[in-house]
């Protein structure tokens, strides 16, 4: 006999695999029935014709792993440095009054601006090259982790504190088996959105310059009015981003393993 949790299980793998393809049958029946332009629309065929030659003969004279490569270099870097460090200065802001009021104003002034309306300081500062790239993208992440973190340190119950500090420990042992513990369902959550924010913002940096990347292939496509291939490079980022959604979801199912059950 199948189980009420085998059976929602079911259902949701139902669900998440037949809401693509409903989307791919109504896009298939759009552009069918020429009900959109092709080069607004192209066909789910000619996009997959597109991709399949940039497999064979590359884009701008590159092959299509490059780019990708190029791609998940910029934002592995970014993501790792970014996130790395507005962890450790979330968790210190949670906790320490005197850190939190020395980040307070800077990073509120900064966070809200959009990574587009800094593209030209950072062009200044940091020329076209790849540091203004990864620094663009490592913004972002920075501000996202820093603002999850902070927030999932302060969530730490009172009473697991001072249970804590009634039975002896130290101010490691304190941050490192309960604060931290505290706090890592929202820091894996914030890891979650900086990679989909980062992926957002790849495509913003590669408007630096360079002929590398999925970004680069976006743009010049849109230039040439090569919608196919905007298309095949938009899908390919949006793949990348399902991928490191769902392995950092797997992570935190296995890291954070008692959410949800207490």
């Amino acid at each position: 006999m199948i189980s009420a949790k085998s059976q929602a299980k079911r259902r949701y793998v139902a669900l998440a695999i037949l809401s693509p393809l409903t989307i791919l049958l109504v896009w298939t029946l759009l552009t069918a029935k020429g009900a959109v332009a092709p080069i607004i629309l192209p066909s789910p065929a000619a996009v997959t014709a597109s991709f399949l030659d940039m497999v064979q003969r590359g884009y701008s004279g590159v092959g299509i792993w490059t780019h990708v490569g190029a791609s998940l270099a910029r934002v592995g870097i970014a993501f790792f440095a970014g996130g790395t460090l507005g962890i450790a200065i979330g968790l210190l802001r949670g906790r320490i009054a005197e850190i939190d009021a020395l980040f307070l104003v800077p990073s509120e002034i900064v966070r809200p601006i959009p990574p587009l309306g800094l593209i030209p300081l950072f062009i200044l500062w940091f020329g076209i090259g790849e540091t203004s790239k990864i620094l663009l993208i490592f913004l972002s992440v920075f501000l996202i982790m820093m603002v999850n973190a902070q927030a999932g340190s302060r969530s730490c119950a009172v009473d697991a504190l001072r249970a804590a500090q009634s039975m002896g420990a130290n101010r490691w042992q304190i941050f490192r088996f309960v604060v931290l513990p505290s706090a890592l369902p929202q820091i894996m959550t914030g890891l979650r959105v900086s990679m989909g924010t980062a992926l957002t913002i790849l495509v913003a940096s590669e408007l630096l310059g360079g002929d590398r990347g999925l970004g680069f292939i976006i743009l010049d496509a849109s230039s040439f009015f090569r919608t196919t291939y905007v298309f095949a490079g938009i899908i390919l980022i949006g793949f990348i981003g399902l991928v490191s959604d769902r392995t950092i979801a797997f992570l935190a199912r296995r890291i954070v393993h008692w959410e949800g059950r207490r």
